[in-house]
């Protein structure tokens, strides 16, 4: 008797490639690796597969004589959705961190992930196909149909000139000059974005400028001192638990 096919709808990729019935998706040498040996898959084995635009899709493996396998998109399971989140900007940590931070952060339900640069900003650079690596990991594992927008890293003062109106940036205040963040939330709960500063805090004169934009609101994250990492965590976890 033959056995049924193996269904593991649990596991689900993110691919880079238009999704459609019918649709037979090449994975990439990373992804095949994953499922044949990794997750041991066989011939036949049922995933999800989505790309941020086309909604979530049953696909099933196919193995190739050599390593590779492809995808055969069997039937829609879940239609797209847009998905709008928080942004978050931060000064870039040290890579396992950076790593965390992007990972969780895209757990919360990140839109935009704008690392940026402060005067007190140790990180010089960052990989940006390292965080979208992150992020794309996350999504996969989160149950998520989009991928957040990965910002290029920018200087602190250009992001703020070219600020899109209608979103307010509740920046920490390390100094204790905020606001609790719950309070300063108020009762619009819609767009928001949240700017974490750097281990050594922001200089006074970025402060200043700071607190002369018209849509931004200094927030006190507690009376603890927070690595950039953890504060910017909390900040995302308190706008989703007042969303509800």
């Amino acid at each position: 008797m033959a056995s049924s096919p193996q269904v593991v709808v649990a596991t689900r990729l993110w691919v880079g490639a238009s999704l459609g019935e019918g649709e037979i998706i090449p994975a990439t040498a990373s992804q095949s690796h994953y499922l044949r040996n990794v997750l041991k898959i066989s011939e036949g084995g049922r995933i999800a597969v989505f790309n941020g635009s086309d909604g979530e899709w049953l696909a099933e493996v196919r193995f190739s004589a050599r390593k590779g396998c492809s995808l055969l998109l069997i039937a829609l399971a879940r239609p797209q959705v847009v998905e709008e989140g928080p942004w978050l900007l931060f000064a870039p940590v040290k890579k396992y961190r950076l790593d965390f931070l992007v990972q969780k952060s895209v757990e919360l339900g990140v839109e935009v992930i704008c690392p940026v640069q402060t005067r007190r900003t140790i990180v010089r650079r960052v990989a940006k196909k390292r965080i979208l690596a992150n992020a794309i990991e996350a999504a996969e594992q989160c149950g998520r149909l989009t991928l957040p927008k990965v910002a290029e890293f920018s200087p602190l003062s250009e992001v703020i000139l070219s600020w899109q109106p209608g979103r307010t940036l509740f920046w920490g205040d390390e100094s204790g000059g905020g606001v609790p963040a719950l309070r300063a939330f108020g009762s619009d709960l819609t767009k928001a974005a949240f700017l974490i500063g750097p281990e050594g805090g922001f200089e006074e004169s970025e402060r200043e400028f700071l607190t002369a934009q018209s849509f931004t609101k200094a927030i006190d994250l507690g009376p603890r001192i927070l690595r950039s990492d953890t504060a910017g965590l909390m900040a995302l976890s308190l706008w989703e638990g007042a969303r509800g």
